[in-house]
């Protein structure tokens, strides 16, 4: 009985000692943010993302090899028109290197966009990269005017904003514009609350200079609060198509309000719990 209890304590300190000394399991997997499954797409973007006739589009697309892979087909395909006309085309078969690997082209859209069949409005682009029986997908979506210099809100998919949240990028803010209630019962983690009713009368919250991710229970009261962020001066607006609501469906994470973040126990809590086995041991022994 004594070598069992004393073997169940030095297991129970050499696992939380573990987890203190290496920075816990979670970072076990920091050395590789891409992990080994394939070929991923990274990043997927313009060089803007609001354009209106005649103007130049630069598409940048970044794919994530673990191997050196040959004649791998990349694909891009976007802004289809009322004709079935896709202005936005690029098929090219390339040899992907092990890391990162950086596709760019320009696109420059119709000189007249009604003529073309292109209203003012979201279009998407899509992506592919195929490999054998391997195929990986992105989206990435812009908005036309029909005027220059003109500034529309951009809607986008869940899939993209989950990519845009994940990009860690200083320049976002995550709008959550659902009552108080509402978030704190389960919101996107990161997501600054300002309820549709409030946001007239606190748009000093939100920077005009930065991107601007906003979302609803089901995308409608987000697309009014784009209108008032754009009345206000903000010229990167982005609306989460489906809302709350699509993010739920695609499995996305909801943190609430009310729970508290888990830490990993440190090599303090490990010797303390030691102490304690140690004492019961004793307790027991008499």
């Amino acid at each position: 009985m004594k070598n069992k209890q004393f073997s169940i304590a030095v297991t129970v300190i050499l696992l939380l000692s573990a987890f203190a000394g290496a920075g816990g399991m979670q970072n076990a997997f920091a050395s590789d943010p891409y992990g080994d499954n394939g070929i991923k797409i990274v990043s997927f973007s313009t060089d803007k993302d609001v354009y209106s006739a005649k103007e130049e589009m630069a598409v940048f697309l970044s794919v994530y090899s673990p191997e050196n892979i040959s004649d791998v087909l990349i694909k891009v395909s976007g802004v289809k028109s009322t004709k079935g006309v896709y202005y936005v085309s690029y098929s090219s078969k390339q040899n992907l290197t092990t890391g990162e690997n950086n596709i760019a082209f320009n696109k420059t859209l119709p000189s007249c966009s009604s003529c073309a069949g292109i209203t003012q409005g979201t279009y998407v682009i899509d992506a592919s990269v195929t490999y054998d029986d391997e195929v990986v997908t992105a989206t990435h979506s812009i908005a036309i005017t029909s005027k220059p210099d003109q500034t529309i809100s951009v809607n986008i998919g869940v899939e993209e904003a989950k990519r845009l949240i994940d990009s860690e990028s200083d320049d976002i803010i995550l709008l959550d514009v659902r009552s108080k209630e509402e978030y704190d019962a389960g919101h996107i983690e990161g997501a600054l609350s300002v309820p549709i009713s409030e946001l007239s009368n606190k748009t000093e919250e939100v920077n005009t200079s930065e991107k601007i991710v906003v979302y609803s229970a089901n995308g409608s009261n987000s697309t009014i609060a784009c209108d008032i962020i754009i009345k206000n001066g903000s010229e990167r607006v982005y609306n989460v198509f489906g809302g709350l609501n699509a993010w739920n469906e695609s499995g996305y994470a909801v943190v609430p309000t009310s729970t508290p973040i888990l830490e990993v126990p440190g090599f303090e809590v490990a010797l303390a719990i030691a102490a304690l086995l140690a004492v019961a041991y004793r307790v027991r022994r008499r």
